[in-house]
């Protein structure tokens, strides 16, 4: 499944509960080098780029590299898959 299938099916799937959802991504500038972005952050997706709300701010597609559930730290997609 693509990444952009992934996150809206979460998105429209999973809505009354999409705080629970988190997308991690590879990020340089953290001491892991992985950031955790709240499906509540996003504002749209397209086939290349992840918009969030009220930011200027585009993570590539390409940066994803899994869909987790906090509250039982399933995994919901991972890159590869």
């Amino acid at each position: 499944m693509k990444i952009k299938d992934a996150i809206n099916r979460v998105r429209w799937k999973y809505k009354e509960k999409i705080d629970d959802y988190v997308i991690v991504i590879k990020d340089k500038l953290t001491e892991t080098g992985l950031k955790e972005i709240p499906f509540t952050d996003i504002y749209t997706v397209d086939n290349n780029y992840l918009y969030l709300k009220g930011e200027d701010t585009i993570i590539p597609l390409h940066r994803v590299l899994m869909i987790r559930r906090k509250s039982d730290d399933a995994l919901i997609w991972k890159r590869g898959d």
